[in-house]
């Protein structure tokens, strides 16, 4: 399969998950949600979203399992699934502050090799696959994605709601590092759009994260010049277990460059 192809269909399938989610963002005055069995908030946008692009993807790729992280199913024996999150940054959705996203990953014997985030509120689409380079495309406008770094000055992507001691520690490490940092908060998979664009160089997270979270975001990361290592600085596998998890990553602009950089910093 060429992931090229899968551009416009995933495309169109998540305008479609956008228009849901945006009728109750803009008709719900507060928010109504529930918590799921780990404290995380769930609400009505989540599931019309999950529901509309697992029927959607079904349709058009039946022989495609899914896992999402609002469905049942999260192991599968096939070694080519999607991943999905039909609502990145729930939390920020309640919080009406327009950082929430929705995410399409192709995931292949543990590799993701399509990406794709929505951004509803935006009609901001960013997509990359392994055969083709990563692109925004916003009112039918298109634009290249491509990360940049630089040594004297390191611009980090951090998130708005999970900065910990560890995530502090590193931040200070860094100051010492580069004659400039500066701090890019963001909500939902966001962050990694900031590196893709070029517009941040370096997000770390320290903490676990769910599959689902990042899969799409590291496909347009490796599709723009980047990637997303664990914290041990090896590759990343995307794979059916009970959990889900990622425990930690970083999100670099620039392997190579970062590299020598968090080798020196440990």
């Amino acid at each position: 399969m060429k992931t090229k192809e899968l551009i416009k269909p995933i495309q169109s399938i998540m305008e479609g998950a956008s228009k849901l989610i945006n009728e109750i963002y803009e008709n719900q005055e507060d928010i109504d949600f529930k918590k799921k069995y780990d404290e995380s908030p769930l609400t009505l946008a989540d599931l019309r979203s999950n529901d509309f692009i697992i029927s959607s993807l079904n349709n058009l790729y039946p022989d495609i399992p899914i896992i999402s992280e609002e469905g049942k199913e999260k192991q599968i024996k096939e070694n080519l699934f999607w991943l999905i999150d039909p609502l990145d940054g729930t939390k920020e959705f309640i919080d009406k502050s327009e950082e929430f996203t929705i995410n399409v990953a192709l995931v292949k014997d543990g590799e993701p090799i399509f990406g794709a985030i929505y951004i509803p509120t935006k009609g901001s689409f960013f997509v990359g696959g392994i055969d083709f380079n990563a692109f925004s495309e916003k009112k039918g406008e298109k634009k290249a994605l491509k990360t940049s770094f630089s040594q004297e000055n390191c611009r980090i992507s951090v998130s708005k709601r999970h900065q910990s001691t560890k995530e502090q520690e590193f931040l200070n490490r860094l100051k010492r590092k580069f004659k400039k940092v500066e701090l890019f908060p963001a909500g939902s998979s966001l962050k990694f759009c900031l590196i893709a664009s070029g517009d941040c160089h370096i997000y770390p997270r320290f903490g676990d994260v769910g599959q689902w979270d990042i899969a799409a975001g590291h496909a347009i990361l490796k599709a723009s010049g980047g990637n997303i290592l664990d914290l041990t600085m090896s590759t990343i596998k995307y794979n059916s277990d009970r959990n889900m998890k990622i425990n930690g990553f970083y999100a670099l602009s620039n392997v190579a460059f970062f590299s020598q950089i968090l080798q020196q910093n440990q």
